[in-house]
């Protein structure tokens, strides 16, 4: 079918759907599914405008030196999505300033333009309802609407002949995770013996990969009342597999810690960190002790104390023990924000990290260190730029680890947005900014991040002292009120 064929498709198809009272998601749903378009061209379509319309309703609502063409425009279509490279000869991936006012545009959600709309079937003046065609592919948690229904999350299950998915309320959820019926819905995992050392680290991997689909507050129950099991397990067991049991329950200790940190109740986090070094030394898992040191530098971080910060990163590199290499790569780049906060940017200590990180084993070394990647060697560096005066620098890496993360991600994406706000800030665009640490505001309610909700404070404070007259800035600063006084 030739390109005006197409065109003409998708103008009868908009028109039918529009007549039985789609709306635009819902259009566009249709559009992408029949049409096998991606969502950025989908949304484009279910509006009604071609490239050039899209550019000319960017360059009034934004007016700016740069102004956007349809070649822009469809250099963002052209790009595959979060995972995908960012740039090609085609295409390019669309910063997160881009995909808001793109978002704007369409009346769509962000999340829409990365992974496909999603919507409720429709039905129709006959009564027939529409297929709700583009949920098909989603494979994390929709958002929670804005009345407080509870969002639903679409897990896949194991079953004997593969895997198939269901979608549980946020609340169905807690509750799997709470009595660790979780682990069954692992995909690549097979049941192990309850009371065993294997059976609850499977259970903590379903809180850790979960961490961002409910509250913090409700893993640290769950996880609570799963320390007591292990301890009660302990008492019946050989002592070689009690000395087993002490090291999960280390690392039950650290994932806790992190919760706390996360809910920003530091004096509880701390705690728990001196009780992952106890069970840890105890066991003799020398990496978590180091680790737990590394947890400390970073908190030493987050207040601004770089001197604290690198005497402990110095401290855990000269260790009286062997480390994986992932452990070294991360105590250099902390050892990196740390001279960044004095204003020096370490490129050598940023790049042996970077090395160290990437060349760790996927299947050797201590499972709570899996999540450490070129993701995060990569965010270090980018914030080590904004702590040392060149938030220029990190803009470029902070846009392309934000469209490249899954829906699903929460606290990553609301923890990236916020240094991306930060940078914008520092590199004197407020508007930019604000747009930046809005949506790390959606995102940290989603997750019940704290951790990051100090971090907007911060955003805040220097926005609202150099530019209170700005629209965006007043906006964000309303907003970040209201949730922090709720």
């Amino acid at each position: 079918m030739t390109d005006a064929g197409i065109r003409r498709q998708i103008n009868d198809l908009r028109t039918a759907l529009h007549r039985q009272g789609a709306s635009t998601r819902q259009i566009a749903a249709v559009i992408s599914e029949r049409l096998h378009l991606n969502p950025r061209v989908a949304f484009r379509h279910a509006v009604g405008l071609s490239q050039a319309q899209v550019a000319d309703l960017y360059n009034r609502r934004w007016p700016s030196e740069h102004p956007k063409t349809f070649k822009q425009i469809s250099y963002w279509e052209c790009w595959q999505g979060p995972g995908s490279p960012a740039s090609s000869a085609s295409a390019r991936a669309p910063s997160y300033e881009d995909l808001v006012r793109l978002a704007a545009l369409y009346g769509c959600l962000v999340d829409d333009l990365l992974l496909g709309p999603r919507h409720a079937p429709m039905t129709t003046a006959a009564g027939t309802p529409w297929p709700a065609e583009g949920l098909s592919g989603a494979d994390a948690s929709d958002y929670a609407d804005e009345t407080g229904h509870d969002a639903l999350i679409t897990v896949a299950i194991l079953t004997g002949e593969g895997t198939t998915t269901v979608r549980l309320s946020r609340r169905q959820f807690t509750e799997l995770l709470a009595a660790g019926g979780l682990v069954a819905m692992l995909p690549g995992t097979e049941p192990v013996p309850e009371r065993g050392a294997a059976y609850f680290r499977q259970v903590l991997s379903a809180h850790q990969s979960g961490h961002h689909l409910i509250d913090p507050a409700a893993h640290i129950t769950a996880l609570s009342r799963q320390l007591g099991r292990i301890e009660h397990s302990r008492g019946a067991v050989s002592r070689a597999d009690a000395r087993e049991l002490r090291q999960v329950q280390s690392e039950y200790a650290e994932h806790v810690s992190w919760l706390y940190r996360e809910l920003g109740h530091l004096a509880a986090c701390r705690a728990w960190i001196e009780r992952a070094v106890t069970w840890a030394l105890e066991a003799g898992d020398t990496s978590m002790v180091t680790y737990m040191m590394l947890r400390n530098a970073s908190i030493a971080l987050d207040q601004r104390d770089p001197a604290q910060a690198i005497d402990l990163a110095r401290a855990a590199q000269h260790a009286p023990w062997q480390l994986p290499s992932v452990l070294q790569g991360v105590a250099k780049a902390y050892e990196a924000r740390g001279h960044a906060l004095t204003g020096t940017v370490a490129s050598a200590e940023l790049d042996d990290a970077t090395r160290l990180i990437a060349t760790r084993s996927v299947t050797s070394g201590p499972a709570y260190l899996r999540f450490f990647g070129t993701d995060f060697a990569d965010v270090q560096r980018a914030t080590c730029y904004v702590d040392a005066g060149t938030p220029a620098r990190a803009v470029t890496i902070l846009q392309s680890k934000i469209t490249a993360l899954p829906v699903s991600h929460h606290r990553d994406r609301a923890a990236y947005l916020a240094r991306l706000g930060a940078a914008h800030a520092a590199d004197q665009v407020p508007d930019a900014a604000a747009i930046a640490a809005m949506g790390s505001l959606g995102e940290a309610r989603r997750a019940g991040s704290e951790h990051v909700l100090a971090e907007l404070g911060q955003i805040d404070r220097v926005l609202t002292t150099r530019w209170p007259g700005q629209e965006n800035v007043r906006q964000f600063h309303d907003a970040l009120q209201s949730t922090t006084a709720a």
